[in-house]
């Protein structure tokens, strides 16, 4: 049987690049924040599926540029698919996985509707995103075997 050797980081971004500064007030793309990113793209050998609300209207090759352009060196693989009306995000990331084959992955967002996949979170707090002690959690999640979790179908 095929083992997938890639491993994805689930990533929202309001909240985790972009710090939100109030309720009516959503900060920009945060350097800092994007720096703790490329640790844990790089140490964890992983890719980006961007499941924030970000994605919509955007392209991958857009969504890329947008964080290249703040400096982001890493790749954003996909998106999540939309989910119905009122599906949570941890319904669109089960769907994606689904659909691809991963051999671990974390979820960074600063919400909390992830059902079943909520083991894999790294929440953030919304008022700071991705902070530098952020990354060692999230580097072991994603090197965390996936043993016990659903077998996905290759590529």
């Amino acid at each position: 049987m095929f083992k997938a050797h890639r491993r994805v980081i689930f990533l929202d971004i309001d909240g985790v690049l972009a710090p939100i500064l109030g309720w009516d007030r959503y900060g920009d793309l945060d350097p800092a924040c994007i720096q703790v990113l490329n640790e844990i793209v790089a140490r964890g050998g992983a890719d980006v599926v961007v499941s924030s609300t970000w994605r919509y209207g955007r392209t991958i090759p857009e969504l890329q540029e947008m964080l290249d352009a703040r400096g982001f060196t890493g790749r954003v693989l996909d998106r999540t698919p939309t989910g119905a009306p009122g599906a949570n995000r941890g319904e669109e990331i089960a769907a994606w996985l689904a659909e691809h084959a991963v051999s671990g992955y974390v979820i960074i967002d600063d919400h909390a509707d992830m059902g079943d996949l909520r083991p894999r979170l790294l929440q953030t707090q919304p008022a700071h995103g991705l902070q530098p002690a952020d990354a060692p959690r999230a580097i072991a999640m994603l090197m965390k075997p996936m043993t016990g979790e659903p077998t996905r179908r290759a590529f």
